[in-house]
């Protein structure tokens, strides 16, 4: 014996339009593909806010090293310690202007 509530459940889940005796098969390949397209709509935007931050990161990290070496070898307290502080400050600049956005257009 089938429970009246099961009944009423199974006739809230079917579209008001229908008769109780029709039921409408599942469109898997539709639900898959709604599914992919948000997935990869919200992943393209994470990338490209993931991709922004480490640009804004690399900025402070390069500015703040470029000027550390330049305050250590412009008094001399550490000349060749300044001077590599220095040379990381440039690849650094380097990669974040040109290499990290390169890379994000890919």
């Amino acid at each position: 014996m089938v429970s009246p509530i099961l009944i009423f459940m199974s006739w809230l889940a079917l579209p008001s339009h229908l008769p109780l005796d029709v039921q409408t098969p599942l469109d898997f390949t539709g639900i898959i593909q709604q599914l992919a397209q948000k997935f990869t709509t919200a992943a393209t935007a994470l990338l490209g806010t993931l991709d922004q931050s480490v640009i804004a990161v690399s900025r402070v990290a390069y500015v703040s090293t470029l000027m550390l070496g330049t305050l250590l070898w412009a008094t001399r307290v550490e000349r060749r310690l300044g001077r590599d502080l220095i040379k990381g400050g440039i690849v650094l600049a380097v990669l974040a202007e040109f290499i990290f956005p390169l890379i994000g257009k890919f």
